[in-house]
């Protein structure tokens, strides 16, 4: 009975190995190729972008108001590469890096296409879908065989193209694509397609400037170190969410050495206001030691003096985490408008002595006493003519143009940026669907203001001109950890390319 049992587990396993060989090794090799192996090595010390992407991780054309307001001389090469974007939209997997070698520009380009692209092109045929999406793109013969030439941007930029199965090579010349047919086959050797940001993730760039940014500074007159900076960027696009990752290098050389010891990053667990709604905030960690803003060279704008602080001040009340938010309500005359509040948390006795120098100064000269705030001994808030509000205590010093009964209550930042448990030197929040309502009302009061013979600096169609692009931006958070390192998200967004 044994030897049965086993006699027919045996014939289920081969089958199964044999099923699985069929599966795997029967399918047509251009399915399995990799884009990546067919792109070269590019010289060390070159100027590099090498970029890896997975269909629907980038889209499929560059925003025109980009390509509009970009200088006339760069515009032909913009809609070029525009025209090249569907390339990398619609491919199953895309490889490409963009050099600058010896004084001439670089590029290699492979693409895994579907079945259907493949064959339209094996056809001589651009695909119905780039066509869609691209207005300047052409396909004609070449004066190779196998080859094609590919024109983007009304015949801008030309490319040398080769089919192989499923894989579209893609060079700025026929040399080019046959360097890498010779990488693809293992007979030159290929660039380092080995990522150290969220390797699971669909979307990479490496880039390295070469001494590029070095070059300009020292050209400018502007000290530089002579480092390259180099660094990956990978991002993950699921329909209209995502999250971004990077880690840049050589960036802390450009920072003097006693300000770089100084960047010590925050853990933000302390309990800020975040106004109801809230359209924006940020924070930062300002560093200890800025003894330099007592040095009576140091050049402090007068508004800043005019609030009441003195250098010696300053410098005690500046360094320790900062909060800026925008959001709830103030009322300025007949206006109202969105809130605008700055937040201190642990300054102990110089955040009172801040805001007893606020209601002290040429600011706070209406000649009326701010009224108490509950929970706070030192300061108070207005309400007429203007939604102010400077209190503290000695965990926490606000002030700000806001109504006190929109402040809400307190929360970690955390309630809305993920810090992924780590600390944090900086952090941002954006939620433009409500930044678009609110430069809508202020479109509103703008006309309203006109009639009284207030002129802003902005017409009432540009403010809503601006609020129409922003509101497809979604919510944005980024997080810097440090000062090469960080993480982002987005909900309702465009990609990050856009």
């Amino acid at each position: 009975m044994r030897k049965g049992l086993f006699f027919w587990f045996s014939v289920l396993l081969a089958a199964g190995i044999i099923g699985g060989a069929v599966f795997f090794f029967g399918k047509t090799p251009e399915k399995i190729f990799d884009a990546t192996r067919a792109i070269p090595a590019i010289e060390a010390e070159s100027p590099h972008l090498f970029l890896v992407v997975e269909a629907g991780q980038i889209e499929p054309g560059i925003p025109s108001r980009m390509i509009q307001k970009a200088e006339e001389g760069s515009r032909p090469m913009l809609r070029a590469i525009d025209d090249l974007m569907p390339l990398f939209s619609f491919a199953e997997k895309s490889a490409a890096v963009v050099a600058w070698n010896s004084n001439e520009p670089v590029f290699y380009g492979c693409f895994l296409l579907p079945g259907e692209m493949a064959a339209d092109l094996k056809a001589g045929k651009l695909p119905v879908l780039w066509l869609e999406q691209s207005s300047g793109l052409a396909l004609a013969p070449s004066d190779r065989e196998g080859f094609l030439q590919l024109s983007a941007g009304s015949g801008k930029l030309a490319l040398s193209v080769r089919m192989e199965g499923d894989l579209l090579m893609a060079s700025l010349s026929t040399d080019g694509v046959e360097k890498m047919f010779r990488v693809f086959s293992g007979s030159e050797e290929g660039i380092d397609t080995e990522f150290s940001v969220e390797r699971s993730w669909p979307a990479h760039l490496r880039l390295f400037d070469g001494h590029f940014l070095a070059q300009i500074a020292s050209v400018r007159g502007i000290e530089a170190p002579d480092a390259p900076i180099g660094g990956e960027i990978a991002w993950s696009s699921h329909g209209e969410s995502g999250e971004i990752a990077w880690k840049i290098d050589g960036l802390l050389e450009w920072i003097p050495e006693n300000i770089r010891a100084r960047l010590v990053p925050n853990d933000w667990k302390q309990q800020v206001y975040l106004p109801d709604p809230l359209i924006a905030a940020a924070g930062l960690s300002v560093p200890e030691g800025v003894e330099e803003l007592a040095d009576e060279d140091f050049d402090i704008p007068g508004w800043i003096m005019d609030s009441g602080l003195d250098r010696e001040s300053l410098a005690g009340l500046l360094p320790g985490p900062m909060i800026v938010t925008v959001g709830g309500q103030s009322r300025m005359f007949l206006f109202s408008l969105p809130g605008l509040l700055a937040q201190l948390p642990d300054r102990g006795g110089e955040g009172i002595k801040w805001v007893e120098g606020l209601w002290a100064s040429k600011w706070a000269g209406f000649g009326l006493n701010p009224k108490p705030m509950e929970g706070f001994p030192a300061g108070g808030m207005l309400t007429v003519p203007l939604s102010i509000v400077a209190a503290a205590r000695e965990d926490l010093a606000i002030a700000g143009v806001i109504s006190n009964s929109s402040l809400g209550d307190q929360f970690p930042v955390s309630r809305v940026v993920d810090l992924g448990g780590q600390k944090a030197l900086m952090w941002m929040y954006a939620d433009f669907p409500k930044m678009a309502d609110a430069l809508e009302n202020l479109a509103k009061i703008g006309n309203l203001a006109d009639r009284f013979g207030v002129k802003g600096s902005a017409t009432p169609e540009e403010i809503l001109d601006a609020a129409d692009e922003m509101r497809s931006l979604g919510r944005v958070s980024m997080v810097m950890h440090d000062i090469g390192s960080g993480r982002g998200h987005w909900i309702g967004a465009v990609s990050p390319e856009e």
